[in-house]
């Protein structure tokens, strides 16, 4: 299998570059329990991860309509599956990527037309489209790439609709922290970053890539104490489309198939390898960053 990946070369100015060197400080001094980031609920409780303290979770940042979203389905079988043993998919809202208005839904288009305005609207259609019982977060800025701007054709550090990112949240920049840490620690042991195990071209990148996202739908595994284990690129567990482009298809007769560049045969590996590192982090699983771990270490 075989998918051209275009690369984009940013030269970067000497103040841009101080200040890369100033945000990756930051991020590494980031190392406390992702529920001690302040995130607040969609419906507005105050640091809400609090309350899962001791569980397995796995966030996702959302946005209705996105190519990607058919991915809450399967996130809602993961919910299923792995609830009653300490585990929770966490969906957290941005417009950071495409933007309001690119990502949108033919359900309640009154609504949804124009996207997403606040964590009850990523709720709402999750729930509402594919029958989700996880919880959302309040809406986020987030760590987009610069590969991200490029795609949409806009200009760097922007989304699709032209607007500028914002601050990141501190959830997105412990995240940013935590998986500096990682890629730190794995740099300086010779620990390879891609691979060639996997059918998955998506799998083949690694899980060790978070510090900046590729898309909607990336999605960080985090052990029981509140510390990143993986991260899987946003196009890992997309099957097809999204569901109301979908039954709009299936109306007049149309079946769109698999989603572009995605197989049955890559899928399924994607899912039994998502599913065998949220039971591994279940049974006990300690990220490098866990100062429970074995091997402990933080990079500076």
């Amino acid at each position: 299998m075989s998918i051209a990946v275009e690369e984009v070369l940013v030269e970067l100015t000497a103040e841009q570059l101080e200040k890369e060197g100033a945000d990756r400080r930051e991020r590494l001094q980031m190392t406390w329990p992702i529920w001690n980031s302040g995130l607040e609920s969609a419906s507005g409780e105050k640091d809400f991860l609090k309350k899962y303290e001791g569980k397995v979770l796995f966030f996702t940042n959302t946005t209705v309509g996105c190519g990607n979203a058919n991915q809450l389905e399967v996130m809602q079988w993961l919910q299923d599956k792995f609830e009653d043993q300490g585990f929770s998919v966490i969906g957290v809202p941005t417009n950071d990527f495409c933007g309001a208005g690119i990502t949108k839904s033919n359900h309640k288009p009154e609504k949804f037309a124009k996207g997403i305005t606040c964590g009850m609207d990523s709720k709402e259609y999750s729930e509402e489209v594919y029958n989700t019982t996880f919880e959302y977060s309040e809406m986020t800025h987030s760590n987009p790439n610069d590969l991200v701007s490029a795609t949409v054709g806009s200009a760097p550090g922007h989304n699709g609709v032209g607007e500028p990112y914002g601050e990141p949240h501190t959830f997105w920049k412990t995240i940013a922290g935590q998986s500096e840490h990682i890629f730190s620690y794995n740099q300086r042991n010779g620990i390879p970053h891609t691979s060639d195990d996997y059918y998955s071209w998506w799998l083949n990148l690694g899980f060790d890539g978070g510090v900046k996202m590729s898309g909607n739908y990336e999605k960080y595994l985090f052990d029981r104490d509140g510390y990143l284990l993986k991260n899987f690129n946003c196009q890992v567990l997309t099957y097809d489309h999204e569901k109301m482009v979908k039954d709009q298809a299936a109306s007049v007769g149309s079946d769109l198939g698999m989603a572009p560049g995605r197989s049955v045969k890559i899928f399924w590996e994607e899912y039994e390898v998502v599913k065998a590192a949220i039971q591994s982090a279940l049974d006990g699983e300690l990220s490098l960053l866990n100062p429970k771990h074995p091997n402990y270490v933080i990079s500076n």
